[in-house]
């Protein structure tokens, strides 16, 4: 740039939370529309104020937006809020729930792990139905995993009523290093494994995982090939634009599918 540019990064649960707070610094009451903006999106930033990246800011700035906004009753606000965003996403192609909220994420430890890690999150108030789709998720993230080049990528489900996780491993070295860092129950024939109550990439998810990394953590010798190692991307197909779909979905588009052998330990467990 040609000028030093202001950069804002405060440790607060939302962005919007800033937005808010440089308002009411600078003595400029937001309208009514764009206080209801900024409260709804501190509202799924910090799902309904019991993520734990909510901090005290976060809660004094939905006090204030709630009350220009002339919101009596939040609770009501996010419920249907969250409900909302879920029917949306329970629309969703495998193609836009993997990449929709997806983050990478470069490591390169001296003597260790070199590469970039994918990291997706779906946040919904009915995890069952996003899961009852795991066998179109693995092969999306497989073919994500190619055509992005990275090294590993996982994709959270995160029901954000029950603050709960499971976390969707779409091949063996995601399977390793998922269990050194969480520990977790696996379950769907170790494609799927239970986060309890973690809830947040950036404070439950990234920390653990980088810390494992730059711990020293590599890939075993010994584990068994993938999906993405035994199959080309062309077999997994190529995006398209779904004509059907009133909302121009991107969907995946196989000339011909994977094997039945391929995919069935998916819906197993």
């Amino acid at each position: 740039t040609e000028k030093p540019i202001y950069v804002d990064i405060r440790p607060w649960g939302s962005m919007s939370t800033i937005i808010g707070h440089t308002f009411l610094t600078h003595k400029r009451r937001p309208t009514k529309c764009v206080a209801g903006m900024l409260l709804c999106a501190i509202l799924s930033d910090t799902l309904n104020l019991l993520g734990p990246t909510t901090t005290d800011w976060d809660r004094l700035m939905v006090a204030v937006l709630a009350d220009i906004a002339e919101v009596d009753d939040i609770q009501l606000l996010a419920s249907r809020q969250f409900k909302a965003k879920s029917r949306e996403l329970a629309t969703l192609s495998a193609v836009g729930l993997v990449n929709g909220d997806q983050k990478s994420f470069s490591y390169e430890v001296n003597g260790g792990f070199v590469g970039d890690i994918g990291f997706a999150v779906v946040e919904t108030t009915d995890d069952v139905v996003i899961m009852d789709r795991i066998m179109e998720l693995i092969p999306e993230m497989v073919a994500c995993k190619k055509e992005k080049k990275i090294s590993m990528l996982f994709l959270a489900i995160v029901n954000i009523v029950k603050l709960r996780s499971c976390l969707l491993l779409c091949g063996p070295s995601e399977k390793s290093l998922a269990t050194d860092c969480f520990h977790g129950e696996l379950s769907h024939n170790s494609f799927v494994m239970d986060l309890g109550k973690r809830v947040s990439r950036k404070q439950d998810f990234i920390p653990v995982i980088s810390k494992v990394l730059q711990s020293g953590w590599k890939r075993p010798n010994d584990i068994p090939r993938g999906l993405s190692a035994t199959m080309e991307l062309k077999e997994l197909g190529k995006l398209e634009v779904d004509p059907n779909d009133p909302y121009g979905n991107v969907t995946r588009k196989t000339v011909d599918p994977p094997k039945q052998t391929d995919v069935v330990f998916i819906t197993t467990g």
